[in-house]
């Protein structure tokens, strides 16, 4: 069961038991340990291993099972068929389950995050969108100046396609690293007027529109609240900004993961290349194929 305690629930705002609440689903840290991990760590504590995705006290039992009931509506229609390769020349029809779901991930990893954002405007601009987002998720009308999401779908061949990133090379290895097993989330406001606060999770990207000048900012297919129809087949990253942007934060990632290889004990370095190679599921799997590119696992 659950660890739970009284407290407010973010989403309601009622004093009531709080459940030990996902910020990124339950669902995404499954397929990780199916494709072989069981343990995660965290990059400021590389040595202490945890068995579950990061949690914390945030929901109430109502809140917590409205958001399950997207999350499983997403898993189901996209998340899996889409990893799994099955609608890479197909199309989807969604319903209002999607946008609900994409609100509710970006507003709590924006939760959990805000406080490593910079800017007085900024600062401003994402508390306004949390409003805007609670009072819809809460059951509100739709958000009116925070509305537009999308998501963006990635594979490491989507990311490749016209990037033409030699197959091999240390960056090809990154690339899919980050694509297939890394979290991330920040704000995007490296031009002037054009602001998105995105979080990552494997395979996809949810994109918020903070504020945009720029209308040929590419952040992947806009959601309608409404429901709509997405023809895979016909998908692309594209080739602009935001994917060049990306690739910098693959970069950022790859070096940030070396400073936690460095920072890691030599006695945990060792359980991970000795689990890999004697366990039958992780030396077959997604995971053990990665760290052996890498050179993580002789």
């Amino acid at each position: 069961m659950a660890k739970s305690q009284i407290g407010i629930c973010a989403l309601t705002g009622e004093k009531c038991e709080l459940q030990e609440s996902h910020i990124y689903p339950k669902f995404v840290y499954k397929h990780l340990k199916q494709t072989g991990g069981n343990r995660f760590r965290a990059v400021g504590n590389p040595n202490k291993a945890f068995q579950d995705g990061f949690k914390k006290p945030l929901l109430g039992r109502w809140a917590e099972l409205e958001f399950s009931k997207r999350e499983k509506w997403f898993a189901e229609n996209i998340f899996t068929p889409f990893v799994n390769g099955q609608l890479a020349k197909g199309k989807v029809k969604y319903n209002d389950k999607l946008y609900y779901f994409c609100v509710s991930l970006l507003w709590r990893v924006l939760i959990d995050t805000k406080e490593n954002i910079k800017g007085e405007k900024e600062i401003r601009k994402c508390e306004e969108a949390l409003k805007e987002w609670q009072s819809f998720l809460n059951g509100g009308s739709l958000p009116k100046t925070y509305d537009k999401i999308y998501m963006m779908p990635i594979t490491p061949e989507l990311f490749d396609k016209e990037q033409s990133i030699p197959s091999g090379t240390k960056l090809n290895l990154e690339v899919q690293w980050y694509t297939r097993r890394m979290f991330d989330s920040t704000l995007l406001d490296l031009t002037p007027n054009n602001t998105a606060f995105f979080c990552k999770m494997p395979y996809f990207f949810f994109w918020a529109v903070i504020e945009r000048d720029n209308q040929q900012m590419n952040y992947g297919l806009r959601i309608s609240p409404n429901g709509g129809i997405i023809d895979f087949k016909r998908y692309n990253i594209g080739n602009g900004f935001v994917k060049y942007y990306i690739l910098l934060r693959i970069i950022l990632a790859a070096k940030k993961t070396d400073e936690v290889g460095e920072n890691m004990s030599k006695v945990q370095q060792d359980k991970i290349v000795q689990r890999t190679l004697q366990d039958e599921h992780l030396r077959n799997s997604e995971l053990a194929e990665l760290l052996i590119q890498k050179g993580m696992a002789h």
